[in-house]
């Protein structure tokens, strides 16, 4: 029983015929991930391309300029940047030591 069962585990198993099913499966795939990628990127600026000519950009940028120095001069804005930017690069350096694991 044992040599038998070695010898039909160590005898290669025959070819299957594919018949173009991978090929197929792989373009549905492709077309998916595209369909995909027009919907999150596509929609997305076709929004902001209609809606940019109602945005009122002279208040917006005449506002940035008055606040511009005073964001900049704010010591708590800047902590919460470093902060954030201490979070990001920790975490980065998580995911490296993880994925080397």
């Amino acid at each position: 029983m044992t040599n038998d069962l070695d010898a039909l585990l160590a005898t290669p198993l025959p070819d299957v015929a594919d018949n173009g099913f991978s090929l197929c499966v792989a373009n549905e795939i492709e077309a998916r991930e595209l369909w995909n990628e027009r919907l999150t990127w596509g929609l997305p600026a076709l929004a902001a391309a209609i809606a940019a000519p109602f945005v009122p950009l002279h208040q917006i940028t005449g506002t940035l300029v008055h606040l511009g120095p005073a964001l900049a001069g704010s010591a708590a804005l800047s902590l919460a940047a470093g902060v954030i930017i201490l979070t990001l690069s920790l975490e980065q350096r998580f995911r490296e030591s993880q994925s080397a694991l």
